[in-house]
C-alpha cells in the first residue's frame, strides 16, 4: 500500500502503512491494562471484581490482536455501560481506545477522512474520561499508554512532543496517586509505570528525568527484565530511540515476578 501521512490537528500525525497506527494504539492499551491488572494488589478481591477493566479487557486484548468479534464484544459492553451512565469514565476511556484501534481499518482501506473522524472521536472520549476522573489510575493509565506509544512512532516532532508530554503527566500523576502503596505493588505494575516514565521523559529530551526512573528500575526491581534494560541504557551498552523500557514480559504468567 502506498504510504500516506495522517494529519489531525486535534491529535497527532501518523504514517499510515509502515507505522500501522491502530496496531500501535492497541498494543499501547494492552501495556496500560497490564499495569491495571496488577496495580491494585492481590488483597482487594472485591475491588478487582468490580473494576470495569476486568469485564472488558480480555475482549479488547483479543480484539487488538485481530479478533474482530472480540473487539465488537468489548465495544458493546462499553457502550452498554455508557448507555446506563454516560459519565462512566472507565467505559469511556476503553471505548475511546477501541475507536483508536478501529480507525486502523479505515486508514488501511484508504478511507483517510473517515479514519480521522473515528480517531478524533476516540481521542476525545479518552480526554473526556480523564476530565471526568482526573485522579483515577484506571482512567489515566490507558490514555497515557495510548499516547506514549503514538509519540514513540509519530513522524512529526511537534506532535510527538505533545503526546509525550501528555503521557508523562498522566504517568506522573499515577505515580503520585500510588506513592503510599507503590513498593507493595507487583513487579510488573511498578516496572511498566517506571518504564513508561523513563520513555516519556526521554522523548521530551529530559535525559536527567528519564535517568531518575531508569535508576529506580535498577534499584527497586533487581533481577528483573526492567532492571536489565535499565542497566543497558545507563551504562551505554545498548542505546536506542525509543528506549524500549515498557512491555517487558507483558501478559506472560509471572513474567519478571519474584
Amino acid at each position: 500500500m502506498k504510504e500516506e501521512v495522517y494529519r489531525n490537528p486535534d491529535f497527532r500525525g501518523e504514517t499510515i502503512g509502515s507505522l500501522r497506527l491502530a496496531t500501535i494504539a492497541g498494543l499501547a492499551l494492552v501495556m496500560g491494562a497490564g499495569i491495571l491488572a496488577t496495580a491494585f494488589g492481590g488483597s482487594q478481591d472485591k475491588a478487582k471484581v468490580d473494576r470495569f477493566d476486568m469485564l472488558v479487557r480480555e475482549d479488547f486484548f483479543a480484539g487488538f490482536a485481530g479478533d474482530a468479534e472480540a473487539l465488537a464484544r468489548g465495544m458493546k459492553k462499553s457502550e452498554e455501560a455508557l448507555a446506563i451512565d454516560p459519565k462512566n469514565a472507565e467505559a469511556l476511556v476503553w471505548h475511546g481506545a477501541g475507536l483508536s484501534y478501529s480507525a486502523k481499518r479505515e486508514f488501511m482501506a484508504g478511507n483517510v477522512e473517515k479514519g480521522r473522524q473515528v480517531q478524533a472521536k476516540g481521542v476525545n472520549e479518552m480526554n473526556q474520561a480523564v476530565a471526568l476522573r482526573p485522579d483515577d489510575v484506571a482512567v489515566l493509565i490507558p490514555r497515557a499508554s495510548v499516547f506514549l506509544s503514538a509519540a514513540v512512532h509519530v513522524p512529526s516532532p511537534e506532535v510527538a512532543k505533545r503526546d509525550f508530554q501528555l503521557a508523562a503527566e498522566d504517568y506522573e500523576k499515577t505515580l503520585q496517586l500510588q506513592s503510599a502503596e507503590f513498593a507493595k505493588l507487583p513487579v510488573h505494575a511498578r516496572g511498566e509505570l517506571l518504564g513508561g516514565l523513563a520513555e516519556a521523559w526521554n522523548g521530551l529530551g529530559e535525559t536527567e528525568k528519564s535517568q531518575v526512573y531508569l535508576r529506580r528500575m535498577l534499584d527497586e526491581l533487581p533481577d528483573t527484565a526492567y532492571a536489565h534494560r535499565a542497566k543497558e541504557l545507563l551504562d551505554g551498552s545498548r542505546k536506542s530511540e525509543p528506549l524500549g523500557t515498557t512491555c517487558l514480559g507483558c501478559h506472560v504468567a509471572n513474567a519478571g515476578q519474584k
